[in-house]
């Protein structure tokens, strides 16, 4: 069984068992952030759900704060999140936005009122979910087509 699991970790090794790809951005507020991509999982949006033209943006980890979210300069999003640090990757917010037909391009940007951060990135409107964590003193921006069940 030993044996196993020690060939296991090494075909994960060189094979590659990550689902996502990872980069790291500079804001405009002076820090850095993280840029995730969910390039598989388990829990996939189906071909006609991914076809509506709706963007779920989750909150996960370590928010005690006031957090603003606008979409191409209009704030779409502004509220107190408080998220239950005792149950890593749980949500306490969640918000549904519109994709318009008459846009293509979508800039998103966060502001973090108590920590004075920022994120700011183009959405890949391929992904139709976002997840949003405060980790660590940095904002993870995570896009992915899985759901998350808790």
């Amino acid at each position: 069984m030993k044996k196993f699991i020690y060939y296991l970790i090494i075909l994960c090794v060189l094979g590659g068992c990550k689902s996502f790809t990872r980069t790291d951005l500079q804001s405009d507020c002076g820090n850095t952030f993280e840029v995730q991509y969910i390039k598989k999982g388990k829990y996939k949006l189906s071909k006609q759900e991914r076809a509506k033209n709706y963007l779920t943006i989750y909150f996960l980890d370590e928010f005690n704060d006031q957090i603003k979210i606008n979409i191409n300069q209009k704030e779409i999003f502004n509220k107190k999140i408080v998220t239950d640090t005792t149950k890593f990757d749980t949500y306490s917010a969640a918000f549904t936005y519109k994709l318009s037909s008459a846009d293509n391009k979508y800039i998103m940007k966060g502001y973090s009122e108590r920590n004075k951060t920022c994120f700011e990135i183009p959405i890949d409107t391929k992904y139709r979910i976002i997840y949003l964590y405060y980790y660590q003193n940095k904002w993870i921006v995570r896009f992915s087509n899985n759901l998350r069940i808790d």
